[in-house]
């Protein structure tokens, strides 16, 4: 009897293990009840992260913005209509990034914390105005590791447009070029990245509602966006390539100096 249990729990730990293996990432999602309807969004995102191994923990409650708390995460997500933070607060956030932690600003967030030049500056900019409308951003870094393999896609959603901006150590990733544009421009940065001491920032400027939450396209990008704010291996996420962004291709156009075509019948 005692041999088969022996057997029994060896068969289940070679069973569990690879997963065991599998280092989940862990996120802290804070959120508000503002019109953005957060919680509901964060139905959405953590069943798909969490075949990921991305763990995300939503919370509406500011007290978790303290630094030993936020160090038991490996990121900071943010996705609400916060406009004031207090010192220690924004503090703790400061103090976390610049040791390692990951910071997700994600759309409406860039209107966060207005009182706060410090994480107005690390965020990368700030949302001024918006319209509305199916498109899709152009993705300008094709190069960088963050978005190989990595095509975009198109969704309806609102089409900041952004003040504030602070360039220094940012790299936009994509623009958007469709809908209205800031006075003097043909494109509007929309997802960018940050590095601030030895953190590192994600910034996605998608995001209004269900219809961007629930695409495939938006749940990779923000896969390599977590996972590059938490230094983790971007093999691991798939590469994502959208149908519906890809042309037709061009046809080539006949020369106008081509020899007739000419045949010679050889019979049955």
């Amino acid at each position: 009897m005692r041999s088969v249990q022996l057997i029994t729990v060896c068969w289940v730990v070679c069973l569990v293990s690879p997963a065991a293996r599998a280092q989940s990432l862990r996120v802290l999602f804070l959120g508000d009840n503002g019109h953005h309807r957060p919680a509901a969004r964060a139905e959405q995102l953590i069943p798909v992260m969490a075949d990921r191994q991305i763990e995300i923990t939503y919370t509406e409650d500011l007290r978790e913005l303290e630094l030993e708390n936020l160090r038991r995460y490996s990121a900071l997500m943010v996705y609400a209509n916060i406009d004031a933070i207090a010192p220690e607060q924004e503090s703790a956030i400061l103090d976390y990034v610049a040791g390692g932690g990951g910071f997700l600003p994600l759309h409406c967030a860039s209107y966060c914390f207005r009182n706060s030049t410090a994480l107005v500056d690390l965020m990368g900019g700030q949302f001024l105005e918006h319209g509305g409308e199916i498109f899709s951003a152009t993705v300008v870094q094709p190069d960088h590791p963050l978005m190989r393999g990595y095509s975009g896609f198109r969704s309806w959603d609102e089409t900041y447009i952004h003040t504030k901006h602070n360039p220094r150590n940012r790299i936009v990733l994509e623009v958007r070029r469709q809908g209205d544009q800031a006075e003097g421009r043909t494109e509007e940065p929309w997802t960018w990245i940050r590095t601030q001491g030895r953190g590192r920032v994600f910034y996605t400027a998608w995001g209004h509602d269900q219809r961007t939450w629930g695409h495939p396209g938006f749940h990779n990008l923000l896969e390599r966006g977590i996972r590059w704010a938490c230094r983790d291996d971007l093999s691991r996420v798939a590469d994502y390539n959208d149908p519906s962004m890809f042309a037709a291709p061009k046809m080539t156009e006949l020369s106008s100096d081509a020899e007739p075509f000419e045949y010679v019948d050889v019979g049955p």
